[in-house]
């Protein structure tokens, strides 16, 4: 158990805070080392670049400089590969963040910004060292308000996919997170609870008089009650989220007379972070300053400190499995003392914003249907129980999130098109896109329809008959240019399709009076020949091929929505004998 004297304890429940109204204003406390950052901000020097272009360009240099595998490559190597570490980011930092970070060091003082970077490199398997990190979580602050606030950052940069959010949106989440717990503080009913479930009543009001007790001594929370107050919540199974709820009863959250959070005292629990090493910040490449957690450091924080085996995202994936059924869920909540009632949804939120683990949810089930569990995402399905209960826990944990933003369900296909493209499976099961393994090529065909009218805002024909494109794209006088979805786990081969779909898929159109004048195959990826024939055919019929993976065709479709919301993009651009890859989109991206 976490050492309850630090006021940002025990950060194990949180809900997912939607966004508010509010900004950031940096103090400019000379005495953490913005008084180091004159060279990045300041106008007087001659030899800095001042003006916002300037440091825009420095910006977009060290991001060069600091080149890693791009985040759509990466999303598909799972969540954990898209999460920052410290050296990926090292380099990107402000020098005023560095200093804080390194205010212990005696070698950080006065030292280039260079030489800071080296240095958080060099040091950064003693930043993630269990023993630093669980310490400085456990020091407790002298500002029990502030402590609180620290502990609501945290919390919920633990819940983003990669832990890092954009500061101004952080704040956001802050206020927001503390107006909707002061709704819900309004709203409790003591009595009615008393009457619907008395052990459970008896467990937050026995807490309630005592945290009362604690506050009406001298009108504050000292460390040493702090700590018993978590000894308590451990004994009685409350979660840190219900103590912020029981707090806002009493009228002592988020502040006294539940009065909101500041920007300013968010920016000062922010630096407060910074000095402890575990929040980190740097400036992405449209400049917006983000706040992360580094990934060595979150792992740490997760299982040491918050004891979270799952994000909320992907335990609410993990529970709404079809093999966890309602009776499982009931049994969760009855065994730790939680209302039982509701529908499966009902008992879901609940067991995610409770203290009860995946672990225990699974380990209530048989071996036999764990091992089933497994072997439908094609995991290891033999060994012991443990075995399976920690491969499920990995597994829905590296799940990249996901968020649906409107009520077109092509939507979420889209968002997972590369998964479609190249067959995954066992991701697409667990996310919930797939029931059945064949829906995967009606899913990516639709996707793609999407992808065509919503994103690059043009005209996209759907074929409704057999021995057809999967659709068409209609240009001026009768032209069109004609495209067929392959997925595949492997690389899809032209030859495997070319005389036998595509050749006469084309000669149809033009038995129809229209005029194609090209063909669009998409798919993963495509073996070295399958170039080599589409050149050949293109010289035979003068029909040209163009082979797109999945990838590049998003990032197109991504980078144009981007940039030229609403407007047609130049779909003839498509119409050429070529791989057109994520690189050569760029190219077509430049051209139109």
């Amino acid at each position: 158990m976490p050492d309850s004297s630090a006021p940002n304890a025990d950060p194990k429940s949180t809900t997912d805070a939607p966004m508010a109204d509010s900004g950031v204003v940096d103090s400019g406390d000379p005495a953490d080392g913005d008084e180091f950052e004159k060279d990045e901000s300041e106008s007087g020097d001659d030899n800095q670049l001042s003006d916002a272009t300037s440091n825009s360009v420095q910006l977009k240099k060290k991001y060069k400089k600091a080149a890693k595998p791009d985040a759509e490559e990466l999303r598909l190597l799972g969540r954990r590969a898209l999460c920052k570490k410290i050296a990926d980011i090292a380099s990107l930092m402000k020098l005023s963040v560095k200093n804080r970070v390194l205010k212990d060091n005696p070698f950080a003082k006065r030292t280039t910004d260079d030489e800071l970077t080296s240095l958080l490199k060099k040091e950064a398997e003693k930043f993630a060292s269990r023993e630093r990190v669980i310490a400085a979580l456990n020091t407790p602050d002298e500002d029990f308000d502030r402590g609180q606030l620290k502990a609501i950052m945290l919390s919920i940069l633990l819940q983003e996919e990669t832990y890092s959010c954009e500061e101004k949106r952080l704040d956001e989440k802050v206020i927001e997170f503390e107006k909707a717990l002061v709704k819900r503080a309004k709203a409790l009913d003591w009595e009615e609870l008393k009457k619907s479930d008395p052990d459970r009543w008896h467990q937050l009001d026995t807490y309630r008089t005592v945290l009362n007790a604690a506050w009406s001594n001298d009108n504050s929370i000292s460390p040493d009650e702090a700590r018993l107050l978590a000894v308590l919540r451990e004994h009685l199974n409350i979660s840190l989220e219900e103590h912020w709820l029981i707090s806002a009863a009493l009228k002592r959250f988020p502040k006294d007379k539940c009065l909101l959070h500041n920007p300013l005292e968010i920016a000062e629990a922010r630096k407060e972070q910074q000095r402890n090493g575990v929040v980190w910040s740097y400036p992405d490449e449209s400049n917006q300053d983000n706040d992360f957690i580094p990934a060595e450091i979150a792992v740490v924080v997760r299982h040491d400190y918050a004891c979270q085996e799952l994000q909320r995202t992907n335990y609410r994936r993990l529970l709404n499995h079809d093999d966890i059924l309602l009776a499982d869920l009931k049994n969760a909540l009855q065994k730790h003392g939680l209302d039982r009632y509701g529908n499966k949804a009902d008992l879901i939120e609940r067991i995610v914003n409770s203290n009860i683990r995946p672990s225990d949810v699974l380990g209530d089930l048989e071996k036999e249907k764990l091992s089933c569990m497994c072997a439908f995402f094609s995991l290891k399905a033999y060994g012991n129980k443990p075995e399976f209960i920690q491969s499920l826990i990995e597994f829905y944990d590296d799940l990249t999130f996901e968020e649906r933003t409107t009520k077109d369900e092509r939507e979420v296909w889209y968002n997972n098109y590369e998964l479609l493209a190249c067959r995954s499976y066992a991701e697409l099961r667990a996310k919930k896109v797939i029931t059945k393994d064949l829906e995967i090529e009606r899913m990516f065909e639709d996707a793609t329809e999407f992808l065509f009218k919503a994103r690059l805002n043009v005209s996209c024909d759907r074929a409704n008959k057999e021995n057809r494109a999967d659709g068409r794209l209609p240009l001026d006088n009768d032209q069109s240019l004609l495209w067929d979805c392959k997925s595949a786990e492997t690389l899809v081969n032209l030859q495997d399709h070319l005389e036998t779909q595509f050749d006469g898929y084309l000669r149809k159109e033009r038995e129809n009076s229209k005029t194609p004048l090209a063909f669009l195959v998409i798919g993963p990826a495509f073996t070295p020949q399958s170039m080599r024939l589409a050149i050949q055919y293109k010289a035979k019929t003068n029909w040209d091929i163009a082979l797109i993976t999945a990838e590049g065709l998003k990032h197109l479709a991504e980078r144009w929505a981007g940039t030229e919301p609403g407007k047609p993009f130049p779909i003839r651009l498509l119409n050429q004998t070529a791989v057109i890859d994520k690189e050569r989109a760029e190219y077509l991206l430049s051209l139109a």
